[in-house]
Parts: structure tokens; C-alpha cells; sequence
């Protein structure tokens, strides 16, 4: 028996719930590993449980539809390509760096920032156009964003290592903005379940040549039961699970109240960061995260009022 539509929308906000806990945790949970293990080496093994658990559903669904696993690159094969390079070789490996350098809730805070980016792209490839009100968000966000990157550090110091990793994070979330507005048109025609399970895929090489002069840097002795759960929470949860649960929340309540959600993960990260690593929280790092949150809201409501082309009913 098929579930009624108020049981899915409940189930998608338990899901959602989830969630913002996975990304808001993971920025810690990274953290946390990162003491004993490269990033470059912990990013396969977080990225390898992810692409098993993605490609077991995705696999699944495939072989229901009776739809080739790997058929979507076959028809689009530029542009996965050029998906996986930018969204999954050159932004997971500047996300770890970066997050190596800064705090868990300076990366969180400038990851939230994704959205801008995205929308800038739109614009140069003219896939969207903003309105004065959008546009006038999207400016408020950037003060916000150049705020953490700039501030959110104890002591501001041009050789900080925290700046320089706000700065890396602030190109990573360049780099995923940039990845989310090239996915638009290439889901006219892909599942966002079949691009991301074909795209990480085909990351695991790249990404495993870049770890393998790093191996040794590793202290595999400290590497216990704790921490490997802290890799699989990391993948299978954070990055697989929850893009499933998300893509599940968009069909069923709707984008804009899907992204409402993701306006927690600062929070939950900046909180977490406290309890569990003992980061401070500054007061730039609360201001710029209001002012992203802020310019987004504006973003998202300027969309959702913008006049509708009238209908030849």
C-alpha cells in the first residue's frame, strides 16, 4: 500500500531533520578524523562508502526502470565529465583542505554561501534572472560571507592558518554553487540520483591518485573503531543517505521549503563545534551567518513572488 500524501510529507520532515543533523555534525565528525588522518586520504574512504551506498539504491532503481547503470554518460558525456571534475574531484578535495585549516563553524557558515554562487552563474549563462529584490539578497549574503572569511578568525593575521582555510572553504563553496547551476540542465534529462552516483564514481580515481603520496601521513595505529565510524558517518550517512533524503524532501515538499532546512547546518555546526572541539563562537561569525541566511531568504522570496507569465487559458 502506497503511503498518502500527509504521511509523506511527514515522513520527508523527520527525514529533513536528519538530515541538517548529518551536514551540521559531519563539518565536527571531519574535524575529528582529520588529527590522525590526511584529508586527501580521508576524503576516498568517506567518498568510497558514500558512492557503495548511493550505487546500491541507484543500482536498485535501475534495475526496475530496466535502465542502463551507466547510460546517462553514455548520452551526456561531457557533461558529467565536467561535473565530476567540478563538483566532486575539485570541490571535495578543496573542502577537506580547507576544513583541515579552519573551523568546523567558519565551514559551515561560508558553505551556506553555495547558493550565491550558484545564482551568479546562472546569470553569466543565462539560465536565471534576477529581480532588484534577489539582487539585492545576493549582495547581502556576500557582505556576509566576505565577514566570515575575513573575521572569523580569533586573531586576523594575513598568514592565520584559519584565513587561509575560510579561504579555501570560500572556494570550495564557489565550486559547488558553480557544480549545482551546471546540474540544471543536465537534470532535464538525468535523475540528480543518477548524475551523482555516475559522477562520484568516476571521482574515486583522481581522488585516489591525489591520496596515495599522503598514505604515510597517516597514524593508522590511532585509526580505531571510533574513527572509522567517524569515516562511514562521514560518506555513507552525511553524503549518501542525505542527498536521498533531500532529493525525497524536494519532490514531496517542495524546494523552497526544503532549503528552509539547510539553514540550520551553520547553526547545528557552529553549536557542535563548541561542545565538542571547544571552537569559540565570534561574534562575526554570528553576524555573517545572518546576513547569508538573511540575503538568502530575501533570494528565495524574490523568486517565489516573481510575476508569472500569463497563461493562454
Amino acid at each position: 500500500m502506497s503511503e498518502s500524501s500527509p504521511a509523506r510529507s511527514l515522513r520527508s520532515e523527520f527525514e529533513l531533520l536528519a538530515v541538517v543533523l548529518f551536514w551540521g555534525l559531519n563539518f565536527v565528525v571531519v574535524k575529528i578524523v582529520l588529527e590522525i588522518m590526511h584529508p586527501h586520504v580521508m576524503n576516498i574512504f568517506r567518498l568510497l562508502a558514500a558512492a557503495a551506498v548511493l550505487s546500491w539504491i541507484y543500482w536498485r532503481r535501475t534495475r526496475t526502470a530496466g535502465t542502463a547503470f551507466w547510460g546517462p554518460l553514455k548520452t551526456s558525456p561531457k557533461a558529467i565529465i565536467r561535473l565530476t571534475l567540478v563538483g566532486w574531484v575539485f570541490y571535495q578535495a578543496a573542502f577537506i583542505i580547507g576544513l583541515d585549516y579552519t573551523s568546523a563553524g567558519n565551514g559551515a557558515i561560508i558553505m551556506s554561501s553555495a547558493p550565491i554562487w550558484t545564482a551568479l552563474l546562472s546569470l553569466v549563462m543565462g539560465t536565471e534572472r534576477l529581480s532588484f529584490q534577489a539582487w539585492l539578497g545576493l549582495f547581502v549574503s556576500i557582505i556576509g560571507t566576505a565577514t566570515v572569511v575575513a573575521f572569523g578568525t580569533a586573531e586576523i593575521s594575513l598568514s592565520s592558518d584559519l584565513l587561509i582555510g575560510n579561504t579555501v572553504i570560500l572556494g570550495a563553496a564557489i565550486l559547488w554553487g558553480c557544480y549545482t547551476a551546471l546540474t540544471k540542465p543536465v537534470v532535464q534529462h538525468h535523475s540528480p540520483l543518477a548524475l551523482t552516483v555516475i559522477a562520484l564514481n568516476l571521482s574515486l580515481i583522481p581522488l585516489a591518485i591525489l591520496a596515495i603520496p599522503y598514505w604515510g601521513e597517516t597514524d593508522w595505529a590511532s585509526m580505531n573503531g571510533l574513527y572509522w565510524f567517524a569515516v562511514f558517518f562521514s560518506g555513507a550517512l552525511s553524503t549518501g543517505v542525505a542527498i536521498v533524503f533531500w532529493n525525497n524532501a524536494v519532490l514531496n515538499l517542495g524546494a523552497s521549503h526544503t532549503a528552509a532546512f539547510g539553514n540550520l547546518v551553520p547553526l547545528i555546526a557552529l553549536v557542535s563545534g563548541f561542545l565538542v572541539l571547544g571552537d569559540p563562537i565570534l561574534p562575526a561569525q554570528l553576524l555573517g551567518g545572518t546576513l547569508i541566511i538573511g540575503g538568502l531568504v530575501v533570494m528565495r522570496w524574490a523568486r517565489k513572488t516573481k510575476p508569472a507569465t500569463p497563461s493562454a487559458s
